[in-house]
């Protein structure tokens, strides 16, 4: 197979050696968003059933608030460069989950560029533009997409580490379309992964790579054709339990690797032990949330 930089294979057809794909340094920005209007109104996902109206508002703003300093220290050590911080607008009650809205990069030449997102609920459309204006204000080019309805971000997609390859989830709440548009635009390889349970509707909750070689997944979540795929991409795989993939929400973890310093930091969903232990054994510090709410 030739390798084109625009080139979107699925996983269960991949032949990509990573080793022939360019470097890419990983992002040192962190943006959170504030929860000021968080609540559970409607049901996007399984695990909002039964919980609309039911928030308590004062306990996540305070889980929000210990993240937010667990950043801030990041930031003070030098493991990452800057916190920024985004108000929550009225209206829009998920757009604390600030992962979702957009996908952001940088070129090859050194370009900062944006791709806003395309959100399947109309009540999260609605935030997608308070997302372009902060991006505007950093010096982004804003980019948009013209084929694909639907398309969920940095909650489907997913850098290889120091790689420019992007993993593409797709089934739930980005098509699959969408990532031959996205291999354009930003003249990357794309692999796409293909979701099949509900409880996995994006990609980042399912599926966490480490490093180059290191990745963790919940394999019953991925279709079976798509993780042999995925075999051949990374050499260590690490399955997390059923239990703390899905109670536990451990693959949303957020891996933050310091190039400069060596330093490897993740923060994680407080009380998933397993996954803790396999990150430590793999050189991460290790940062326990309580966001349970």
């Amino acid at each position: 197979m030739q390798h084109r930089k625009n080139m979107v294979v699925k996983a269960s057809e991949v032949q990509l050696d990573i080793n022939n794909i360019a470097a890419r340094k990983e992002p040192r920005r962190v943006l959170m968003c504030s929860p000021d209007y968080f609540d559970v109104v409607d049901v996007k996902n399984p695990y909002m059933e039964g919980n609309a109206g039911k928030i308590d508002k004062m306990l996540a703003c305070k889980q929000w608030a210990f993240l937010k300093e667990g950043y801030a220290k990041l930031v003070e050590n030098g493991v990452l460069e800057k916190f920024i911080e985004l108000n929550g607008a009225e209206g829009c009650e998920d757009m604390v989950f600030a992962a979702n809205q957009s996908f952001p990069w940088i070129t090859e030449a050194g370009e900062k560029v944006v791709i806003m997102s395309k959100m399947r609920h109309a009540s999260r459309q609605k935030e997608v533009p308070f997302f372009e204006k902060l991006y505007a204000d950093h010096g982004y080019k804003i980019m948009h997409l013209k084929k694909t309805k639907l398309f969920e971000g940095m909650g489907d997609a997913i850098p290889h580490p120091g790689k420019s390859l992007i993993y593409g989830g797709y089934g739930h709440r980005s098509n699959e379309d969408a990532y031959q548009e996205i291999a354009e635009i930003l003249n990357v390889p794309i692999v796409t992964i293909e979701l099949k349970d509900s409880r996995f509707y994006h990609l980042d909750t399912c599926f966490l790579p480490l490093d180059k070689n290191t990745v963790m997944l919940f394999p019953e979540a991925i279709t079976a054709e798509d993780l042999k795929g995925i075999r051949k991409l990374f050499k260590n795989l690490i399955v997390v339990s059923e239990e703390e993939a899905v109670h536990g929400f451990a693959l949303n973890a957020h891996v933050i690797s310091d190039q400069a310093s060596g330093r490897k930091v993740a923060l994680i969903q407080k009380g998933s032990k397993k996954t803790v232990t396999q990150l430590k054994e793999n050189g991460f510090e290790v940062i326990e949330a309580d966001t349970s709410e």
